[in-house]
């Protein structure tokens, strides 16, 4: 209902946990018999809940755009004013975005915000007239302040889940958390540790069509799902920076990182570039799902980390580099 989370045992039971509204945060650890728990007491996994809860809810004041009181929708709207004074923390997520802008070649880049506004309304279409959609080309950045030039817009939608999921991660670790399982709206996920029973945290893979699953997923890291999406979708379309046009052509992607900030901005390039962000990425130590209407791929790290390894996809590539499915 958008105020609580419901989860099943292995031996029946069903918890509630409470969650933020605008991101469905679990954060489960399950012992053998199906009880969940995040520390060894009650009021200890209380404590830690309501901790990653309250980090979840800053990075959604620091980074909405949704909501005009937001600090990243007041710098928005003092674009093209001069210099404004900002928060460490939005000075972080705006590094943080500029790097990954960078490290893709601009196949992320949250410098198309005023497309993805006017893209995401019914109906609607490219602005006829637009400022540059590269963060480079638009955001000046000092200590303490930022300023937009005129007309630009950030939208930090393709990455502040990973922001806020790492934020949560790096408190929850601090504060002894040896096992945690976290999810944003089944988009984004962070996971360390293993369950109580030692088995590894597994998740079911998604793919480009309702209901088929890839297989599943030992995580232990950061994973992040993105799709393409029709013009109009309430969600918003994924927009090509290069193009500053929606990707509006069927296409799936699951990525794998170090970081949920990582990850996020990984599926984002997949989206934009195909599989090509694949070969021209793979150093960045990425590892991937792709698929469209045509293709499917596992890169090799990916696949290994499904469950039955290399050995199950073996007829599909080889051991130095991945090659195309047939669906």
């Amino acid at each position: 209902d958008g105020e609580t989370l419901a989860t099943g045992g292995f031996d029946g039971s069903v918890r509630i946990y409470p969650v933020t509204p605008r991101a469905v945060l679990a954060l489960l650890c399950e012992r053998a018999g199906g009880y969940p728990e995040v520390a060894d007491d009650a009021a200890r996994a209380r404590e830690m809940t309501t901790r990653a809860v309250k980090i979840a809810r800053h990075w959604d004041d620091v980074l909405t755009t949704w909501r005009p009181e937001g600090e990243l929708a007041r710098l928005n709207a003092a674009a093209g004013k001069g210099p404004q004074r900002i928060s460490a923390d939005l000075a972080f997520a705006l590094a943080s975005m500029s790097g990954l802008s960078a490290l893709t070649e601009g196949a992320f880049d949250p410098g198309v915000g005023p497309i993805v506004a006017r893209y995401s309304r019914p109906g609607g279409a490219l602005p006829e007239s637009r400022v540059g959609t590269r963060i480079r080309d638009v955001l000046t950045l000092g200590d303490g302040i930022a300023a937009l030039s005129t007309g630009a817009a950030l939208d930090a939608g393709g990455i502040g889940k990973g922001i806020a999921l790492d934020a949560i991660t790096i408190e929850l670790r601090a504060a002894g958390a040896t096992a945690v399982y976290l999810d944003f709206g089944g988009s984004s996920q962070v996971a360390f540790g293993t369950m109580g029973n030692g088995d590894p945290w597994t998740l079911a893979l998604a793919g480009l069509e309702p209901g088929v699953s890839h297989g599943l997923m030992r995580l232990e890291g950061a994973l992040s799902t993105s799709r393409s999406r029709a013009v109009g979708d309430e969600t918003g379309p994924i927009v090509d920076p290069h193009t500053g046009r929606a990707v509006t052509n069927p296409r799936f992607a699951t990525c794998y990182a170090a970081t949920a900030t990582q990850a996020e901005a990984c599926s984002k390039a997949f989206i934009v570039m195909g599989w090509t962000a694949y070969e021209s990425k793979r150093g960045a130590g990425w590892e991937a799902l792709y698929e469209d209407g045509d293709e499917l791929h596992f890169s090799p790290g990916f696949a290994s980390m499904i469950s039955g390894g290399r050995e199950a996809h073996a007829s599909t590539y080889d051991s130095t580099a991945p090659k195309k499915m047939k669906k």
